[in-house]
């Protein structure tokens, strides 16, 4: 029998990889690359979920 929690039913992405990867697209495309990284890490880094009447923030990296 195997017994799986919540946890393991998501995918979680490295928030320093989607950066990485997003400068890369952003550089590759000669995007507007700093303004556009910040606002992502940004965005990336205020992610909370509730579960139960308590508020958590993600150590590892974000849901896919």
């Amino acid at each position: 029998m195997i017994a799986l929690d919540i946890k393991d039913l998501y995918v979680n992405l490295p928030v320093q990889n989607i950066l990485h990867i997003t400068k890369f697209w952003l550089n590759k495309h000669n995007k507007i690359t700093e303004e556009a990284l910040h606002l992502l890490k940004v965005i990336l880094e205020q992610i909370y979920f509730q579960y139960n009447n308590r508020f958590f923030q993600s150590e590892k990296g974000i849901a896919m």
